[in-house]
């Protein structure tokens, strides 16, 4: 059986973060160094709602902080994703794939928890991450290779370093409900043209949600899918965490399905009972809930995780967040009526000095043993919590200023992550996807539309400065497609290569396209038999060009331009690696920046469907005649 934190709770995540802060100091310098060549990237078209634009419009009574301007809420927003990204966002387990990185335990790469974050996260910022879009669809991939034993749409919660599950391949409610309000905010964000169906995908993971993650009756959220209903002591139980209020709303539109409606209306008559019944004057919900459909009730201490499980500890931390979230976009008065009952007893505990705020609470009030320090997982969802009435408006500009004066060093993962989500809400710029119109352009070029990722590759070009004929060009690189390779393998239907200069006004560097000679189909026969043509092996597959031509059955001479060999060497069914060798070509006096594009089909239609990539601005080095560009 596999249990959310498999036994490490959120507790511990902060402690382990916080162990290995001396250790993420040095790797960030190397990491930022990494990321930064990223935000160099062009911003992709198409981004409808950028960061900062404030598309939506929270409900009537709603508060932002108001003793600061929304440039300045912005920016502070920008500044520490910034610095989140490069501590946390990592590329892992193969080529386009990224991982929020977590380090919850010995071994530890990532949890689900912190992949969903991730999602929506690089989902809210695009726009003032020219990268965000890689970043998701990498984090979508690494999602979509990491199923569950029983569902193939729902995430293995724990992830080793190894790129391994561990724990037992079960689920965590809260971050499969994240993933999937992720990709509806992705596919208003981007559209569902490009290489992800953004919106296709969303139903597919709502789905599965709803059959493993929602009790039958649609009541209230299990655990995980590892809960079944045979399962006396774990079944009738839910986290009040993954009350992910507002995500329901948008999953119901979605869908066009009343069950995530009943589930909501049944979660605030959850909440309700709980406050009436066993924090009547505090408003706190504890970690565990069991009988959730009965007679609901804290769960015992040691239930799941520890001795707080039926306190206000390292998972309830997220309730106001969540909760409050609700209000700002439905304007829901059930949410405010649950919230201004913590509202009034927090501000009451901590004397209106968030600085005062303690990092677990027994649902009396009491701190919790062992928690008389202070923690940003705690302090910030409190501050989305203050929105819901303008009576807050004072505690809520003192937790913001805290918040942001609390450097990122002073916590890990857990406690930053929370930290920026809650700036996301606070500052204006969170959005519900169902209340926004969508749409999308088509990005990439000409020869490659919606088309997958290149990366790590380079183009060398030599023999510059001669009398032409002399020239010489190397191109390799790694081509990912998050949603799997278009193409039919072993992707000898053709191939197109098309190298740009753009510092000379997109001028041709050198052109085997559709337009001109691509690299013909096999179907299409050779030129020279003994020195043309493809070869497939087990690990590779090669076109080599021995003769200069390239047009059969006219076989014009020098239509190959210098093209001696392609190789691709697949991966899996969604990145391979590419070579391209060209000898004794003419090329144009070189500037620089180049664009390299590479079509898996020798016709307009396979660039047309994505059958292709295009590489980022490649900047290059070296003089006299041999320049690098990468």
């Amino acid at each position: 059986m596999g249990a959310d934190n498999g036994g490490y709770s959120e507790y511990t995540e902060y402690m382990l973060d916080l162990a290995n802060q001396s250790t993420k100091i040095c790797c960030t310098l190397l990491f930022g160094c990494i990321l930064l060549m990223h935000a160099a990237l062009p911003a992709a078209a198409g981004v409808n709602y950028p960061f900062g634009s404030h598309p939506f419009t929270y409900a009537a009574g709603s508060i932002l902080p108001n003793h600061v301007s929304q440039t300045t809420l912005d920016q502070a927003v920008a500044d520490f994703y910034d610095a989140w990204k490069v501590r946390y966002v990592k590329q892992a387990c193969g080529t386009g794939r990224y991982v929020v990185l977590t380090k919850v335990g010995p071994g530890n790469l990532t949890v689900s928890e912190g992949h969903g974050y991730g999602m929506i996260l690089t989902a809210l910022m695009a726009g003032h991450d020219p990268d965000s879009r890689r970043l998701f669809d990498g984090m979508y991939a690494y999602f979509r290779e990491h199923p569950t034993l029983t569902h193939a749409h729902l995430m293995a919660w724990n992830q080793r370093r190894s790129c391994k599950d561990f724990d037992g391949a079960d689920s965590a409610t809260d971050g499969d409900l994240d993933v999937a309000f992720a990709l509806l905010l992705a596919d208003k964000q981007w559209g569902s043209c490009g290489a992800v169906d953004y919106f296709d995908e969303a139903l597919k993971v709502i789905a599965d949600c709803k059959a493993g993650e929602v009790d039958g009756a649609a009541h209230y959220t299990l655990l995980g899918d590892w809960v079944v209903p045979s399962d006396a002591q774990y079944y009738p139980s839910t986290r009040t965490s993954d009350f992910m209020l507002d995500h329901f709303r948008s999953f119901a539109n979605a869908e066009g399905d009343s069950a995530w409606t009943n589930l909501l209306n049944s979660l605030y008559q959850l909440v309700e009972a709980v406050q009436s019944n066993y924090s009547p004057a505090t408003g706190l919900l504890p970690d565990f809930v069991v009988n959730p459909s009965t007679s609901p009730q804290p769960a015992p201490g040691n239930f799941l995780e520890g001795p707080n499980d039926g306190a206000y500890d390292y998972n309830a931390c997220r309730d106001p967040w969540r909760i409050a979230t609700d209000f700002l976009v439905s304007g829901d008065s059930r949410a405010k009526t649950a919230v201004q009952k913590i509202n009034a007893w927090i501000r009451s505990a901590a004397g209106d000095d968030p600085a005062n705020i303690k990092s677990g609470y027994q649902l009396g009030g009491a701190m919790s043993p062992g928690a008389d320090y202070s923690s940003t997982a705690f302090i910030a969802p409190f501050g989305v919590g203050a929105m819901v009435d303008a009576s807050n408006q004072a505690w809520l500009n003192a937790v913001w200023d805290l918040i942001v004066a609390t450097p990122l060093d002073a916590g890990g993962y857990y406690e930053n992550t929370l930290k920026l989500l809650s700036m996301i809400v606070m500052s204006g710029n969170w959005w519900a996807p169902d209340t926004l119109a969508g749409g999308c352009t088509l990005e990439g070029t000409p020869q490659c539309t919606t088309g997958g990722y290149v990366s790590a590759d380079q183009v060398v070009v030599g023999g510059l400065g001669g009398s032409g004929g002399n020239e010489s060009v190397q191109w390799r690189g790694k081509l990912f497609f998050p949603q799997g390779i278009p193409a039919t393998a072993p992707y000898t239907d053709g191939a197109q290569l098309l190298i740009e200069d753009l510092g000379a006004g997109d001028t041709r560097v050198f052109d085997l396209t559709a337009t001109t000679n691509p690299v013909p189909a096999v179907a299409q026969g050779v030129c020279d038999s003994t020195r043309d043509g493809w070869s497939v092996s087990q690990s590779k597959t090669t076109y080599k060009n021995g003769s200069s031509e390239l047009d059969p059955p006219t076989c014009t001479p020098g239509s190959a331009r210098g093209l001696t060999r392609l190789q691709y060497k697949p991966h899996s069914t969604r990145d391979l690696d590419f070579q391209a060798t060209v000898k004794n070509a003419t090329l144009p006096a070189l500037v620089g920046p180049l664009r390299a594009t590479l079509v898996l089909g020798a016709t307009q239609a396979a660039g047309d469907a994505g059958q292709c990539g295009v590489s980022p601005s490649l900047s290059c080095t070296g003089t006299g005649t041999r320049r690098r560009c990468r």
